[in-house]
């Protein structure tokens, strides 16, 4: 008995060190092992059929990350020599895929408990497959049962932890649509406001700025050029449901889009229903085309309610795609502590963001749209992805007249920026963030309230609140970091497109390029306003330089055009 407490024992500490909790000596959990709870207001309906099948994305660590990170860097760095050199789709599945054993393991163990094994990545960490919900409950020794949504979804979930055999743990970052019961969207949180009907009266219920469209974002960022190579793509990633209307994009551009009849989507990928369309879907795929007008452009649809599982998704495709879009725009994220996903789900989404950025491809995340994010009245909890290292966060800004010209931190909403408690500040903002952080003592919360030492957020920002978006065929006045997210992402992608044009490499990951840019005039400083939030009452202040507001400021495009390396 003594020698089995000791080795349990051992296994334990031994399993702790690779993310994982064994369970006896035969199965390990997997991911925080911890329990869920019925949130966000879900109902338990009961078990699922036994047969109903089950579809899952399991995640394989990268074996030697170290290595991949290392090269991402260097890749990146505008001060390396290897800076540019990016690897295609098939070298990194060569240098950076699990091993062929793991893959086979992974597999032999799916097919004998029951599962049907859909698709393998081209990068071999993506194992999906499909299972009657009582082979699921078997495969990871847990159970299974039925939620519906008062906003009418429904899925099926486990609440408690679940765990595979301990000797393929140590190989798996995690599983997705096993957990999580996500918030969904209702029509009364939109960020949008009717301003024109199709017979012209005015129903604006709030005034919040000038109505901005895709011209008065290129003159304000001085963008010059439109759409020229061949060979550019950019895209929009879109989950919870969110669609757009065709129908809408070519009334967008007839209205507010005079330099360009290239209205039409290059590419669907997923999931769209054009019947359905949606304010932030219309929003990002409007603007992200009408700024950058003649990029090609492709849109990643997701129809689950569920964004972690999307996102998993979103990343499986991209593994598996040899033509990628360079600069992917994305406007979601999750701003608090008790909805963050695990350790392990975070540290497997950045191994991705690595693999694309080593792929020469810009990821850009909205920084959120509750300001510092004050979570209990104490402390400040920033948006993830927008805080992972290896992505760009945009923060948004107004104008300060209402017009044009100068600009502040947003007010309509507290733009999202603050300091990650789970990532250290990289070097490529080190001195930018310590300069912030001792030049504006007097200006900062409470040294407990968030972490100085953590990854600092937003990189960027540009204009987002005041957009005329057309949904339904009706003009909206729509606001959010998600207005400012596909106009930063749409100037990336015209950047992009000189380089193109050169036969130089993109830019791909962007931001150890931006800081340095930010040291040579590259963007417009934005030194007014604040990002507070809710009843933490004050929130990190604008200043000359970086803040947390408002990054290291609004995109000058004739500058930057003239930084990237051609």
């Amino acid at each position: 008995m003594l020698t089995l407490i000791v080795v349990s024992l051992f296994v334990v500490a031994i399993s702790a060190q690779r993310d994982h909790r064994s369970i006896g000596l035969t199965r390990a959990f997997l991911e925080d092992g911890k329990p869920r709870q019925i949130e966000n207001r879900w109902e338990k309906v009961g078990k699922p059929n036994p047969e109903t099948p089950l579809e899952f994305d399991l995640v394989l660590k990268t074996p030697n990350a170290q290595e991949l990170e290392n090269l991402f860097w260097a890749v990146s760095d505008p001060n390396s020599d290897q800076y540019g050199q990016h690897l295609s789709l098939e070298e990194i599945a060569e240098r950076f895929s699990p091993s062929r054993e793991t893959i086979a393991s992974v597999k032999s163990w799916l097919t004998a408990s029951g599962a049907e094994v859909t698709s393998i990545a081209t990068t071999g960490d993506f194992v999906s497959f499909t299972a009657p919900a009582a082979a699921a409950e078997k495969i990871f020794s847990t159970e299974f049962f039925a939620f519906v949504h008062p906003e009418g979804a429904v899925l099926t979930r486990a609440l408690a932890p679940y765990s595979v055999p301990i000797e393929l743990a140590k190989h798996i970052a995690y599983v997705s649509n096993v957990h999580g019961l996500p918030h969904v969207p209702t029509k009364s949180n939109s960020k949008a406001f009717r301003i024109e009907t199709s017979n012209g009266v005015d129903e604006r219920k709030r005034v919040t700025n000038a109505l901005i469209g895709p011209a008065n974002l290129r003159k304000r960022y001085n963008v010059t050029t439109v759409g020229v190579a061949k060979d550019n793509l950019q895209a929009v990633a879109e989950f919870q449901g969110q669609y757009y209307s065709p129908q809408d994009l070519k009334a967008f551009f007839a209205k507010y889009v005079s330099n360009s009849k290239a209205d039409t989507v290059a590419k669907v990928i997923g999931t769209n229903n054009a019947a359905a369309p949606g304010v932030e879907a219309e929003l990002d795929i409007q603007y992200i085309m009408g700024v950058a007008p003649n990029v090609p452009t492709w849109f990643y649809g997701t129809a689950t309610f569920d964004f972690w599982s999307g996102l998993t998704n979103w990343a499986k495709q991209l593994a598996s795609e040899k033509t990628v879009p360079f600069v992917h725009s994305i406007s979601y994220g999750d701003q608090s502590a008790a909805s963050k996903p695990s350790k392990s789900y975070q540290e497997g989404l950045n191994t991705q963001f690595q693999k694309l950025g080593l792929r020469g491809i810009s990821i850009i995340f909205a920084s959120g749209d509750s300001g510092a994010g004050c979570d209990f009245c104490t402390f400040y909890e920033p948006s993830f992805p927008a805080t992972s290292p290896f992505v760009t966060a945009v923060g948004a800004t107004r104008f300060i007249n209402g017009k044009d010209g100068a600009e502040m931190a947003v007010e309509s909403f507290g733009s999202g920026g603050g300091f990650s408690w789970d990532f250290p500040t990289p070097s490529y903002q080190k001195a930018a963030v310590e300069h912030y952080l001792t030049q504006n003592k007097a200006d900062l919360p409470w040294w407990f309230q968030y972490n100085a030492k953590g990854r600092a957020t937003p990189d960027v920002s540009a204009l987002g609140i005041g957009f005329a978006v057309i949904v339904d065929g009706v003009t909206n006045e729509v606001g959010g970091t998600s207005a400012s997210a596909p106009t930063f992402s749409a100037i990336v992608s015209l950047l992009n497109d000189e380089l193109l044009q050169h036969k130089k490499p993109t830019l791909g990951f962007l931001n150890p390029w931006i800081y340095d840019a930010a040291t040579k005039g590259g963007f417009f400083d934005v030194t007014k306003g604040n990002n507070a939030d809710g009843c933490c009452f004050t929130g990190f202040k604008a200043a000359p330089g970086y803040d947390a507001a408002t990054g290291v400021g609004t995109p000058q495009f004739e500058v930057l055009r003239k930084l990237i390396k051609l």
